[in-house]
């Protein structure tokens, strides 16, 4: 096993051999990277964002030394997987509420790496945090013009340009409350005059007053409507007080207290099943999760493992097969939650996907791809994110534009893209 080049720890913490590790060669770098990735993307799948931050910020920390090493092969390599690093970092600290920082994060990602299309979305996200929606939507356009096909993306587009016209229709509405609204008149100044009597001289004194008498029938003076009165049935009162009308409290019923019925009172035999199975502490049935991430991971390995597509006829090679051959590095977690009655799905899933294109002449081209993120924040129906697309070196050369069009851009995509969809609604349907 290569060493990693351990340094004196770091006491208290479950991460102290890799937070405290500092690697010389190149070899036990990326093999300190590989291990602050695996535990990071751990972290963020049990939201525990405050590790994740600390170990993508390792990582970076020790990729920055690589990105400044003469090599440039080197150099290009450690450029992409530190925008990676910036890019999972910049989500952790969203999640933490610091959106600046993930702001920054994100387009670091983005100037390290300029055609990474999850470094923009990210970039995006923490712009709509920041309410910078103009900003925004050129990030999100930036991704997308990177990826056409992404639903998901145009979507966020979508939404964002919704913000920008509400925005805008804001703006001018309050321009025309302000020029619309009329000035307070000006308060009433009363004279008094005093007689002061001093031994055997007379003298005036005049006092001047801001003072609103009010009118004697109720109404209100002439600045009480400032000072927060109003008139309810030819009264004047508190501007806050408020008389029910006869729906409202027809609406809202008898709400006097009632006394219980033992008669009627519920016991434990007459409580349904489900009831019967919530915790001791949740009597209220407030909350209540099960996980089931077990029959998630075999039940979505299967659902991937059956997609494939057939190139159809007038095609460039028609009858050319493409399937998924094997699903690797699949990690994640399900479970379902009942909450005050009503299910919650929860799903959170990365993987690798092995993919295979039978030519119609016997070729056979071979690839991968990885999604990133198949969870409850992705619609049914919109697609998913896929980076990391590699072909094997061994394909034909004249075989690209198929791969490129009938498995990367669409087919086997598409297929991929209903398989995981139909998942989703087994998940809902089975529990």
């Amino acid at each position: 096993m290569v060493s990693l080049g351990f340094s004196p720890g770091m006491p208290g913490s479950v991460h102290n051999d890799v937070l405290s590790a500092n690697p010389t060669s190149s070899q036990d770098k990326y093999n300190l990277i590989e291990e602050l990735k695996r535990r990071g993307r751990a972290a963020v799948t049990s939201k525990n964002y405050p590790d994740a931050d600390i170990l993508y910020g390792k990582g970076v920390a020790v990729l920055q030394t690589l990105v400044d090493s003469a090599d440039e092969e080197e150099k290009a390599k450690a450029k992409k997987d530190i925008a990676i690093l910036y890019s999972n970092r910049s989500l952790s600290l969203l999640q933490l509420g610091k959106s600046e920082d993930a702001r920054y994060d994100a387009q670091k990602a983005t100037e390290f790496y300029p055609t990474y299309i999850k470094g923009y979305w990210r970039l995006g996200q923490a712009l709509v945090s920041l309410s910078r929606n103009t900003e925004a939507l050129e990030a999100y356009e930036a991704a997308f013009n990177l990826d056409s096909s992404n639903k998901a993306l145009k979507k966020e587009c979508e939404k964002v340009r919704v913000k920008i016209e509400q925005e805008k229709l804001l703006m001018e509405a309050s321009a025309e409350e302000v020029a619309t609204t009329p000035a307070l008149p000006p308060p009433v100044t009363t004279t008094t005059t005093k007689k002061v009597v001093t031994g055997t001289k007379a003298t005036k004194t005049t006092t001047s007053t801001n003072k609103d008498a009010g009118m004697k029938d109720g109404t209100f003076g002439k600045s009480e409507h400032v000072r927060g009165y109003k008139i309810v049935n030819g009264k004047k009162t508190s501007y806050f007080h408020h008389e029910q009308t006869e729906e409202e409290k027809r609406l809202i019923g008898d709400i006097a207290p009632k006394k219980i019925d033992p008669a009627t009172t519920v016991t434990n035999d007459a409580v349904a099943p489900e009831e019967k199975d919530r915790s001791a502490w949740n009597k209220a049935g407030t909350w209540e999760e099960r996980d089931v991430s077990k029959w998630a991971k075999e039940t979505l390995e299967a659902s991937l493992l059956s997609a494939e597509y057939t190139l159809p006829e007038g095609s460039p090679d028609a009858g050319a097969k493409a399937a998924i051959t094997k699903v690797d590095k699949l990690n994640g977690h399900a479970s379902y939650a009942t909450v005050r009655g009503k299910k919650r799905y929860i799903y959170e899933f990365s993987f690798c996907l092995h993919w295979n294109l039978t030519m119609s002449n016997g070729d056979v081209c071979k690839g991968k791809m990885t999604f990133p993120d198949v969870d409850t924040t992705c619609d049914v129906g919109d697609g998913y994110e896929m980076v990391h697309w590699e072909v094997d070196g061994s394909t034909p050369q004249d075989a690209a534009h198929l791969i490129s069009r009938f498995v990367k851009d669409g087919g086997l995509r598409d297929a991929i893209h209903g398989k995981i969809d139909g998942w989703v609604n087994l998940f809902k349907a089975t529990y």
